[in-house]
């Protein structure tokens, strides 16, 4: 009888905290411990860099075990520092995550005197910038795993991620896992302006080689991409957010090479898939609807038009992936179902559906504000809602499928 009365119990607080499980609202305190040192590599000049990581616990969190996120931050592989997202970590850890901010080796030789980055020698030198920084970004992923127990850290609710450059880095770290997948760039070449370019290694790199991988559930990409599509291969099963603007002029959101618009600069740089292509890839390989989400927003900026509505958007659609819900009340048929916009400010276009399938829209609190049957062509308008975050819920035969979307 007591061990029947303590698995009820166990069963019980299991089902409350699946209930109450939310990372989109900022609801914690926070602290944090920086300058933490990973070691060093050499850069692209052979000279020694000095690595470091700052890290973000939530405060008040009842949670034994968090979820973790490692930010990249982004400057063209030339400029920037991990304290950019500095911010960034705070809002995630009063969210309830560890959150960690990490450095990576920057810089690579420019076109010649006078012709410093953004201008490249040549497109080997950006291949091989960002090979440097996904073996950093494994190395400081695998240091964050490896204190799971120290940190509080879920190891199955672990993501990365990422903007701009920062983005292919962390991309580079989740996706780029085998030697076969090795870019031929970052092998011994040619000299590019009298420096000697050595092979750089395997793709783990050399440090924190613990036992530790660099798998993780999920990735946060900001109008960054991939310099290899083919690197996300259908039995990866990692979720993907992402945001970019259309016309962004820095990295392309379809196919084409960064700093597209100006010539002089971009002939020397390799073509990179932004977040346009990325979202067609995982269309293609049949990835579960579940798992990826991109918001492209008509601009022509290389920034976010509204950062808090992006981390907003960006928790929100992985939420019930990080809570463990995304698939568990869903059928094979309510499975394929997607709602677009997300955020949305008018109607809502639904895919997926096969047949007429009854949907109510509830609020967080659980209170209905809208309810109807919808056919495949129909939209949903949800101009009389205020603003905020709700739940669509769509019901067939007894089996339901719940998303969450932004009302703007």
């Amino acid at each position: 009888m007591k061990v029947l009365f303590t698995y009820i119990l166990v069963l019980t607080l299991t089902v409350l905290q699946g209930q109450n499980c939310d990372y989109t609202i900022p609801k914690y305190g926070f602290k944090a411990t920086k300058n933490i040192y990973l070691g060093s590599d050499k850069d692209y000049r052979l000279l020694d860099d000095s690595l470091f990581v700052d890290i973000y616990y939530p405060v008040g969190s009842p949670e034994v075990k968090r979820p973790l996120v490692m930010w990249v931050f982004g400057g063209g592989f030339f400029q920037g520092k991990r304290q950019d997202f500095d911010l960034l970590c705070q809002e995630f850890a009063k969210r309830g995550f560890v959150a960690a901010t990490i450095d990576y080796r920057i810089g690579f030789e420019g076109a010649g005197p006078g012709l410093n980055p953004p201008f490249a020698f040549d497109a080997a030198e950006i291949v091989r910038a960002g090979y440097r920084g996904m073996q950093d970004g494994k190395a400081a992923l695998r240091f964050l795993k490896s204190n799971h127990e120290r940190d509080s850290i879920d190891l199955e609710r672990v993501w990365v991620a990422g903007a701009s450059a920062g983005s292919f880095v962390a991309m580079g770290t989740v996706f780029l896992t085998t030697e076969d997948q090795k870019p031929a760039q970052v092998g011994k070449i040619t000299p590019a302006n009298g420096r000697n370019r050595d092979d750089l290694g395997p793709v783990e790199g050399n440090r924190y080689v613990n036992g530790y991988d660099a798998k993780v559930q999920g990735v946060f990409n900001i109008f960054g991409g991939l310099l290899d599509t083919n690197l996300i291969r259908p039995d990866n099963k990692i979720a993907v957010m992402s945001y970019h603007q259309d016309m962004d002029p820095v990295v392309p959101c379809g196919a084409n090479m960064p700093y597209y618009p100006i010539p002089f600069i971009s002939a020397n740089y390799p073509i990179a898939y932004g977040s346009c292509m990325i979202d067609s890839r995982l269309r293609n390989i049949g990835m579960s609807p579940d798992l990826f989400e991109t918001w492209i927003y008509p601009g022509n900026q290389h920034a976010t038009h509204d950062e808090a509505a992006v981390v907003n958007y960006m928790l929100t659609n992985a939420n019930p992936i990080l809570c463990g819900t995304v698939s568990a009340t869903t059928n094979s048929k309510l499975n394929t179902i997607k709602v677009y916009p997300n955020p949305v400010e008018h109607h809502l276009s639904v895919s997926g559906i096969e047949n007429q399938t009854n949907y109510k829209i509830l609020t967080m609190s659980g209170n209905i504000v809208d309810h109807n049957k919808i056919n495949s062509n129909q939209k949903i308008s949800v101009e009389n809602l205020i603003p905020g975050i709700y739940i669509i819920q769509f019901n067939e035969n007894g089996f339901q499928k719940s998303i969450r979307f932004v009302k703007i």
